[in-house]
């Protein structure tokens, strides 16, 4: 009887795992994942990096159009919404799709989402992709979670080829490096220095003038935009203003992003490179080529770019691109 036992409680414990997730719950979950819903695009996102994307039973709301998985997995459109980051999730339509794993986002009571789900016997995690470390940690995770340590190892390398490749850049003396201001959805909003994009602009060879603020997004004047005097201007990929109208704004005439035509917008039309997504890294990259270009006459970006999405999501970028483009 007591072998019959200790056998039977080992036949349990091999059934699930336990894992810390990254608000530092400690969640056990099944050792075998077939069904997942995310709910929210990163998290879609770094499934699919580990080209798990048939798991998936259930999407947030913007998942099921998002370029990107509809042009690598077209059943993506027909997934179940399962509600958002902004609005909640509905935990009836979770429930009703029987996952073996709902991986959440960190804000918007997702402890108490975590909680409820939990009550019905469903397996929760929560990720936390806001730094590029917290990028390499979240796809580690996921991978371990959803037994594909092999599979996160593979796109872990390509951020470490990344890594290398600018290394010259952020290694750079600081008289060396340029100032860079991030704008997101309008000129004047900007982040601050716990944010990623600052992170993506240090890496780059870049100065965040912003990042003397502990704050998260931040609203400024011209006057300071003017004061900081930025070498660079880059914009979200979600800017909502035009670029060539920007360099008519008279009172910007002498800042010497605008003087020397020097702000662009972030790529790319498929999936934005700004955002808390394993292609963030090639972001990083893409800003080192605008900023130093002298550094980096000797890297095919292009090329880095699709072996990047190669390997990550089975087409080179190249290929994707000209699908969205025809």
């Amino acid at each position: 009887m007591i072998l019959f036992l200790l056998t039977f409680t080992s036949v349990l414990l091999s059934e699930t795992i336990t894992v810390i997730d990254m608000v530092g719950r400690e969640v056990t979950v099944p050792s075998k994942i077939e069904r997942i819903v995310t709910t929210y695009k990163p998290a879609t996102q770094f499934v699919f990096a580990l080209n798990a994307q048939k798991m998936l039973v259930g999407v947030d709301n913007t998942s099921t159009k998002e370029k990107l998985f509809t042009l690598i997995y077209p059943e993506v459109e027909s997934l179940i919404e399962v509600g958002s980051k902004r609005e909640g999730v509905n935990i009836e339509t979770v429930a009703s799709l029987n996952p073996d794993l709902v991986i959440l986002f960190p804000h918007n009571q997702a402890e108490f989402t975590a909680s409820k789900l939990e009550t019905l016997g469903i397996s929760t995690i929560i990720i936390n992709p806001e730094s590029l470390e917290e990028i390499r940690e979240t796809n580690r995770l996921l991978g371990e979670v959803l037994g594909l340590e092999d599979r996160a190892k593979t796109v872990d390398d390509q951020f470490d080829n990344i890594l290398k490749i600018l290394e010259k850049a952020k290694n750079l003396p600081e008289d060396q490096k340029k100032v860079v201001y991030f704008a997101n959805s309008q000129l004047l909003d900007t982040v601050g220095k716990n944010m990623m994009q600052t992170d993506i602009i240090e890496w780059a060879g870049g100065i965040n003038p912003a990042a003397k603020s502990d704050a998260g997004f931040i609203k400024i004047s011209p006057e300071q935009l003017i004061a900081w005097n930025p070498d660079f201007i880059v914009t979200s990929q979600k800017f909502q203003g035009d670029i060539d109208q920007l360099y008519k704004e008279v009172k910007y005439q002498n800042v010497k992003a605008f003087k020397n035509k020097q702000i662009y917008r972030f790529p790319s039309i498929l999936e934005p490179w700004d955002y808390p997504n394993p292609s963030s890294y090639l972001g990083m990259l893409w800003l080192a080529t605008k900023i130093h270009p002298e550094l980096f006459s000797d890297i095919d970006f292009d090329k880095v770019a699709d072996e990047f999405y190669d390997t990550l999501y089975g087409v080179p970028y190249s290929e994707l691109l000209s699908k969205i483009e025809k």
